[in-house]
């Protein structure tokens, strides 16, 4: 069995993140950073709708367990009506920065919802250096600030048993694993899982578990989807996206099994010549695992 890259839709994302599953619509949610959308794709209808969000970005959406969506944008995390755009805060963080913003987010285990934050870019995968943290809004909309300094915020995936989180700051150029209390919340004991090369592998971004344990990490800047097994760092398969979308930015798996990994990507600025996929939405199939249904948001 081979994987196959299919495109999915063409929608020129500035920096397509933050892809969730929905397993109440069977519907993929994704966001726009600098459009601030916050797409829903149904592969049924192929239909694709959008929803703009009132602030200057959205990094990350994902369901809540009472009906509507959550958001952290911007400064803020937020209920978001889609029907409207309009925005209830819940908490604003990491406003000591007001040249940050929040990127990619993704809930644990017990329904809390983990996002974080970066300074604004100064040009790409450049932002303002320590300007970010790790946030967890907690089932009571509670914050805390759980890692910091860090550069670029990004993936955030839980292991099975529900005792390690694995974390990515981008420019650390690692995947990092913490001890995971799924009762409190709180992190402990960070060590190096795997070290990335900049100039073969690209910028670790968002990532995704499957259910054998094994992470698929999203490299910006080579289109590269790498497979590697956390508890031994070892890199296991890598599967290239396209030859213009380069900048891929998040992956995660969604479809009636589960067993297809959806993977969002940046647009190029410049555009490359020719037809140029940058931005697009893409799926892989036939990879020989599938993943766990995404958790949603419990407060």
């Amino acid at each position: 069995m081979s994987p196959k890259v299919q495109l999915v839709h063409k929608t020129e994302c500035g920096i397509g993140e933050g892809p969730h599953w929905d397993d109440l619509t069977n519907t993929l949610l994704y966001v726009d950073i600098p459009a601030s959308l916050v797409y829903r794709w149904d592969p049924v209808t192929s239909q694709l709708k959008s929803c703009v969000v009132k602030d200057r970005s959205v990094g990350a959406v994902v369901p809540r367990k009472k009906g509507g969506l959550v958001v952290a944008a911007g400064h803020r995390f937020a209920f978001l009506d889609e029907t409207t755009g309009e925005m209830e805060t819940i908490q604003e963080c990491n406003k000591e920065f007001p040249h940050s913003r929040f990127n990619d987010g993704k809930c644990d285990p017990a329904g809390r919802f983990w996002a974080g934050t970066m300074g604004l870019e100064q040009k790409p995968a450049h932002p303002r250096p320590k300007e970010g943290s790790l946030y967890c809004l907690d089932n009571d909309h509670s914050v805390k600030k759980t890692v910091s300094p860090v550069d670029i915020s990004n993936g955030l995936s839980w292991s099975h048993d529900k005792r390690t989180m694995y974390y990515c700051d981008t420019l650390r150029f690692t995947i990092d694993a913490y001890d995971y209390d799924i009762t409190t919340g709180n992190i402990s004991n960070m060590r190096e899982v795997c070290h990335f090369d900049r100039n073969t592998d690209g910028f670790p971004d968002g990532h995704a578990i499957d259910v054998d344990g094994n992470l698929w990490v999203a490299m910006f800047s080579t289109s590269l989807i790498l497979k590697l097994d956390p508890r031994t760092g070892q890199k296991l398969e890598t599967i290239k996206v396209s030859d213009t979308a380069l900048k891929t930015t998040s992956v995660c798996f969604g479809g009636p099994n589960l067993d297809e990994l959806y993977v969002t990507s940046a647009r190029n600025s410049p555009l490359m010549d020719g037809e140029d996929l940058s931005g697009a939405l893409f799926k892989i199939t036939e990879l020989g695992t599938k993943g766990y249904p995404a958790n949603v948001y419990e407060g």
